[in-house]
C-alpha cells in the first residue's frame, strides 16, 4: 500500500502505479503458492502408491535368510551390516527388505517399530536412517592404541577373563600390528610368573601368543581347582570336627570333685534340702548346671545341680557350700550347739608320727599343770586371708626417741646404698629330739620370739619382752 502522510500535494497517477505494481506481486505470490500446493499433493500422492506398493510388495517364494535379532542393547550398524549382508543372497528389491526387517528385530527394537507413524518410511534408506538414529547410543567408539596400552589385570581377575577382554579391545583397534598386540602384553599383566616368561621369550605371531596363553590359562585352572578342593576338603574336615566336638561335650561329664573340702562339718538341724531352700531365698548361694550324665538314674535327683544322678543329701558340693556359708556366719539358726565350734580351718595334712607323740607328751604335761582360765573376747568365726609373709622389719627410732639427731640419721640411712657380703659361716648342726621337748610354764615372764598376723601379713621372729631399745624385728 502506498501512503501519503507527510507528502504534500501527492501525483495520484503516480499513486495508482504503484497501487497496480503491488497487486501484480500479489498474485504472482499467490500462484506460486499454488503450484507448490498442488506439486506437494502430486508427491504425496506418488509416496504414498509408493509406500503402498512397498507394503504390498510381493516376496520371494523362498523364506528369508535367518539373521541374529537386534534387541536394541547392542551396536545397530553391526546389525545393519549383517542384515544388508544377508539379505543380498534374498533379493535386491527396497520394498522386500523394508518388509522383512522386522524379523531380525525382536524386544523393545520391536516395540519401536511398531510405533512408526503410518506412510513415514519410504524406501530402505530411510528407514535405516531412523533406526541409527534410534540406536545411536549403542554404537561402540573406536579403541586408540593408548587404551590397549593402558588396559590392567585386576587383583583377582583370572588369566581367562582378562585375556577375552585384551583380545576384544585389541580387536576393535583399526590397524593395530601383531607385533604392537604382543609387546603390549606383558605390560597389562599384573606381575607373576606369565608376565616374566613373557618378558624372557616374547612370541613371535599372534597363533604362538594365543597358545602359549592357553597353556598358561589351563595351569591357572588347575591350581584354582586344587584350591578350591583343598578349601573343600578342609570345610568338610572342619564340620566333622565341629560336630564331633559337640557330641563329646553333650556326652562329657563335668568334672566334680568328690573329695571333702573340711575336715570337720557342722552337725544341722535340718535335710540339706530344706538348708539350700533357705540360702536360695536368702541369694547366699544360686543353683548349679550340672550336664546329666549317661545313663542317669532318674530315681536320683539333686536340687543344687537341677539334674540327676545324685541325691540333694549326698552332693558333696552342696555340703561344702553349706559349710562355707556356716563359717562366714550365715545359717546359723540350722547348727547344733552342741557342735563346739563356730569356724573350722581347711582340710590340713595328716601329722606325722613324731608329731603326734609330741602333741601327747605335751597335752599329758598340761593335765598335770593347774588349769588356767582363758576368756576370749570374740569367736574367730573364719580364717582370714594371708597376703604374705614378713621376716625382718628395719627402721624406725629406737629407745632414744624421736630426736632431731635420730630423724637426721635416719634420712642419712634412707638415701644410703649398702653392699654387703657375707660369708657362709660353718656351723654344727644342732638337732632336738623329743626328750628335750617341754611344755611352757604358764607363769613365765622370759622374752619369747613368736609369729604374729598383722594387717594380714604373717610376721615371722617377733620378741616379746619387757621393753628394750632394739627397733630390728628378725
Amino acid at each position: 500500500m502506498v501512503t501519503t502522510r507527510g507528502m504534500e500535494n501527492p501525483d495520484p497517477i503516480q499513486m495508482i502505479r504503484d497501487l497496480q505494481a503491488q497487486l501484480e506481486e500479489q498474485a504472482r505470490t499467490i500462484a506460486t503458492l499454488q503450484q507448490e500446493l498442488q506439486q506437494k499433493k502430486t508427491d504425496d500422492a506418488e509416496r504414498s502408491k509408493e509406500k503402498q506398493h512397498d507394503r504390498e510388495a510381493p516376496m520371494p517364494d523362498r523364506p528369508p535368510p535367518h539373521v541374529e535379532k537386534f534387541d536394541g542393547t547392542t551396536n545397530p550398524e553391526y546389525h545393519l551390516r549383517n542384515f544388508v549382508e544377508s539379505m543380498a543372497f534374498y533379493t535386491q528389491s527396497d520394498p522386500v527388505k523394508c518388509r522383512a526387517f522386522f524379523l531380525s528385530l525382536r524386544g523393545e527394537a520391536l516395540e519401536w517399530y511398531y510405533t512408526l507413524p503410518p506412510n513415514s518410511v519410504d524406501n530402505f534408506r530411510t528407514l535405516t536412517n531412523m533406526f541409527t538414529k534410534q540406536y545411536s547410543t549403542n554404537r561402540h567408539e573406536e579403541v586408540t592404541a593408548a587404551e590397549l596400552v593402558n588396559l590392567r589385570q585386576g587383583k583377582d581377575e583370572t588369566l581367562r577373563a582378562f585375556m577375552h577382554r585384551y583380545n576384544q579391545a585389541a580387536r576393535r583397534i583399526k590397524g593395530a600390528s601383531p607385533e604392537f598386540i604382543i609387546s603390549s602384553l606383558p605390560n597389562c599383566l599384573k606381575p607373576g610368573f606369565v608376565s616374566e616368561s613373557l618378558y624372557a621369550k616374547s612370541p613371535r605371531t599372534l597363533e604362538e601368543l594365543q597358545q602359549k596363553m592357553a597353556k598358561f590359562i589351563k595351569m591357572e585352572d588347575q591350581r584354582i581347582s586344587r584350591k578350591q578342593q583343598h578349601e573343600e576338603h578342609l570345610t568338610n574336615i572342619n564340620k566333622r570336627e565341629g560336630k564331633r566336638k559337640n557330641d563329646n561335650v553333650r556326652e562329657q561329664k563335668p568334672v566334680v570333685n568328690l573329695n571333702p573340702r573340711y575336715d570337720r562339718y557342722a552337725h544341722l538341724t535340718a535335710p540339706r534340702k530344706k538348708v539350700l531352700e533357705r540360702a536360695l531365698q536368702s541369694n547366699l548361694i544360686s543353683q548349679r548346671r550340672k550336664f546329666p550324665p549317661k545313663n542317669m538314674d532318674v530315681t536320683q535327683i539333686c536340687r543344687f545341680h537341677n539334674s540327676g544322678g545324685h541325691t540333694t543329701e549326698g552332693c558333696q558340693t552342696l555340703k561344702d557350700e553349706i559349710e562355707k556359708l556356716i563359717r562366714a556366719g550365715h545359717l546359723r539358726e540350722f547348727v547344733k550347739e552342741d557342735s563346739g565350734r563356730v569356724g573350722h580351718s581347711p582340710r590340713r595334712t595328716r601329722r606325722s608320727p613324731e608329731q603326734a607323740k609330741r602333741k601327747s607328751n605335751y597335752s599329758r604335761d598340761r593335765s598335770r599343770s593347774p588349769p588356767i582360765h582363758r576368756s576370749r573376747s570374740r569367736p574367730r568365726e573364719r580364717e582370714p586371708i594371708i597376703k604374705g609373709r614378713i621376716d625382718t622389719i628395719s627402721g624406725g627410732f629406737a629407745g632414744g626417741g624421736a630426736s632431731s639427731s635420730a630423724r637426721k640419721r635416719h634420712l642419712r640411712n634412707l638415701h644410703s646404698i649398702h653392699s654387703v657380703i657375707r660369708n657362709p659361716a660353718s656351723m654344727s648342726d644342732i638337732t632336738f629330739t623329743n626328750k628335750d621337748f617341754h611344755a611352757p610354764d604358764p607363769d613365765q615372764d622370759d622374752p619369747m620370739v613368736i609369729t604374729t598376723r598383722i594387717a594380714q601379713y604373717d610376721v615371722s621372729k617377733v620378741l616379746v619382752d619387757q621393753g628394750s631399745a632394739v627397733n630390728i624385728l628378725y
